[in-house]
């Protein structure tokens, strides 16, 4: 009895401890592009159905905190967003808060409210046209409104039914948020599941983006089972978290980007990170998933709010997957050299990575097409032993720089063109073939995720992974 009351009061302190960790940065939001742009969408559906179920309505204000206008009933599970393409009436005066317009709506057939510019609106009817929308008014005793340019209307999954209207033309954007993700529920959009609530910004006449704002501890938790092996030590899972973490709070603080001007990230890997929950990675894991998701979770909590800083500041905590002894200076890959992203020994090999050596080969015309098709210049006539010329490499083995057909290449960007897995590599030239004899997997800058295992593996903690990849930077506790 002794035995098994230590045991309890032991996992009670584990889970203590773990909570007290996963509070640490709680509060710090950043907002998520799922879809936006040319993927922006006419409709966007939203599933909660835990067991409480039920939608907050309102705004997220610019530091991502939530703003509640008012809320749905429980028993709508699964609701969409769309354009605002029909036609109300509109009922006269303006209401105190959102019930209060919801019971002056709930007095006419097909009522609901609405909150445009900073005020509620009891609004009734679905017309397609404004000319019948003004027949009704004039019964009701109203005015005809609708088919914004930057309006949302929210209805019931599969249906007509309006349950709210939001007009995105002021400072506002609509939000939404299950009422029990203050419970971490996950919430199904588009057939995978999300922690935090949903913006959904309509630019004028346009479709809306769907921006998933989130916890910051959440979404890193989100992207390390799409980043890292789950089977690989706990100290490189927390290497991976931290640099996740870093990675996101120094693009954050770089400002917004074109591919995304009002998200912080996105979903997208050649630009962010893989982003899903555990949950989802967990559906292929089989008996153990439930053991894979508790090592992921405590790899985050554990870390929790720790940064990689130099000089006082987030660094750019890229990662890639493998090198070829050494990984490389940014310099040799980017435009800008960075005095903690610079060349180190890393420790894997072709005995830890698997596809550590891979071989690809082109025909003449296959190498012509790729290359003419980034580099239309370039001369790629006659012989193709004369296409690649001036081969330099630097002190880590990757390839510097070379001449193709006359052009300067960094070794990286003929990577990207050809689909090398790695700029570590040699060519053959053999008749009308050209062979590439490819080394590790990635661009070879930061930290090698590998390594971080092969380290980790060797007893390395975490501190000592990311302080070896990333020179002359520290693992603290991040004040913002």
């Amino acid at each position: 009895m002794k035995k098994w009351c230590r045991t309890f009061l032991l996992s009670c302190l584990l889970c203590l401890s773990l909570c007290t960790l996963a509070q640490a940065t709680d509060g710090e939001t950043l907002r998520v592009g799922l879809k936006y742009g040319s993927d922006a969408m006419s409709a966007a559906n939203l599933q909660n159905y835990s067991a409480f179920g039920g939608y907050a309505l309102g705004y997220f204000d610019a530091d991502g905190s939530f703003e509640e206008l008012g809320a749905l009933p429980r028993l709508y599970e699964k609701i969409t967003v769309t354009t605002d393409t029909t036609y109300h009436v509109q009922l006269s005066g303006t209401f105190y808060d959102y019930n209060d317009a919801s019971r002056t709506a709930a007095q006419y057939s097909g009522g609901f409210a609405a909150y445009e510019d900073g005020a509620f609106y009891a609004r009734a009817g679905s017309y397609t046209s404004l000319s019948a929308a003004r027949s009704a008014a004039a019964q009701y005793g109203g005015t005809a409104v609708g088919g914004s340019s930057t309006g949302v209307t929210v209805i019931v999954t599969g249906t007509d039914t309006i349950l709210f209207e939001f007009d995105c033309g002021g400072s506002e954007n609509l939000g939404i948020l299950p009422i029990e993700t203050r419970e971490k529920t996950v919430t199904w959009f588009r057939g995978y599941r999300y922690y935090g609530g949903f913006e959904y910004q309509r630019v004028s006449g346009g479709n809306i983006n769907v921006i998933n704002v989130v916890d910051l501890e959440d979404y890193v938790k989100c992207v390390i089972p799409w980043e890292m092996s789950k089977d690989w030590p706990v100290e490189a899972l927390k290497a991976q978290a931290v640099a996740a973490r870093t990675y996101t709070l120094h693009k954050m603080a770089q400002g917004a980007i074109a591919r995304h001007p009002d998200a912080d990230a996105c979903d997208d890997i050649t630009c962010c990170k893989a982003y899903e929950t555990a949950e989802d990675a967990a559906a292929g894991w089989g008996a153990g998933a439930l053991y894979y998701e508790e090592k992921l979770a405590r790899a985050v909590a554990e870390t929790d709010g720790e940064v990689i800083v130099y000089n006082g500041e987030p660094v750019l905590a890229v990662f890639f997957s493998s090198a070829a002894g050494h990984t490389q200076g940014a310099g040799e890959v980017w435009q800008t050299d960075l005095p903690y992203l610079q060349s180190v020994d890393s420790p894997e090999d072709d005995s830890l990575v698997p596809n550590y050596y891979s071989v690809v080969t082109f025909t003449t015309q296959e190498f012509r097409d790729r290359f003419l098709a980034v580099y239309p210049a370039a001369k790629l006539n006659g012989d193709a032993g004369s296409f690649l010329t001036d081969i330099t490499r630097n002190d880590a083995g990757f390839v510097s720089t070379l001449r193709v057909g006359g052009v300067t290449v960094r070794g990286n960007e003929l990577r990207t063109i050809l689909g090398l897995r790695s700029p570590s590599f040699t060519v053959e030239v053999s008749g009308d073939t050209l062979t590439f004899h490819v080394t590790g997997y990635g661009h070879g800058v930061g930290m090698s995720q590998y390594g971080a295992n092969a380290m980790a593996k060797e007893g390395h903690t975490c501190e000592e992974i990311l302080e070896h990849y990333f020179t002359g930077a520290q693992v603290v506790q991040w004040a913002g």
